[in-house]
């Protein structure tokens, strides 16, 4: 292999991951943390009546990278939730776990999960587009549509992994293993096991 391309292939490599890492950032959004961005606010309504919907649950990711020589390790860093209060309003403070978050941590991932419904980020009538940043300032409204049938809402549930999100869901996440439990005895699937079941 010559010296030139020895020289020009890591370049070009490189040029091309920060060309597709601009393209999906768009306006020159950075998916790190550089400050403090909570708290996390909106509302969630329904899609069709746009009447408030209590008790569903905002659930906040925070990721972190781990740089090693020739590879990226993503791992988990933090994990919150919330539940809407009776007017469908939500406000998740996360101070505690921005202002002390290491290098590389990444802005939050945000879940919104509410029984018969269709959830966010995957499955709202409203907000679309780009929503890294929509539950920062002043928040947003999410307007999520009922689910039809028992199929339509089992496959649903099938996408939302609690696992993902931590690996001890019950113990981080208890209002969101509570709804997709609910969920699961309505549509006749089997709940997730309670830890004191294992």
């Amino acid at each position: 292999m010559t010296l030139w391309l020895r020289v020009t292939a890591p370049c070009l490599c490189l040029l091309v991951v920060c060309s597709m890492a601009l393209a999906q950032n768009p306006e020159g959004w950075d998916r790190y943390l550089d400050k403090y961005r909570g708290p996390y606010r909106g509302q969630v309504v329904d899609a069709d009546t746009k009447a408030p919907l209590a008790g569903a649950v905002f659930v906040a990711l925070w990721r972190r990278d781990r740089v090693y020589p020739f590879h990226i390790v993503t791992e988990n860093y933090a994990v919150k939730e919330i539940a809407t209060d009776s007017d469908g309003r939500f406000l998740l403070e996360a101070r505690d776990v921005e202002e002390g978050a290491p290098r590389r941590t990444r802005r939050p991932e945000f879940l919104i999960f509410l029984p018969g419904y269709g959830s966010f980020p995957s499955f709202q009538k409203a907000p679309t587009g780009f929503l890294g940043n929509v539950f920062e300032g002043s928040g947003t409204t999410v307007e999520l549509p009922r689910l039809g049938g028992r199929e339509e809402r089992r496959k649903h549930l099938l996408r939302i992994g609690p696992h993902s999100f931590s690996e001890t869901p019950f113990k981080d996440l208890p209002e969101l293993m509570r709804g997709i439990n609910q969920e699961s005895i309505a549509i006749g699937v089997s709940p997730y096991p309670t830890p004191e079941k294992q």
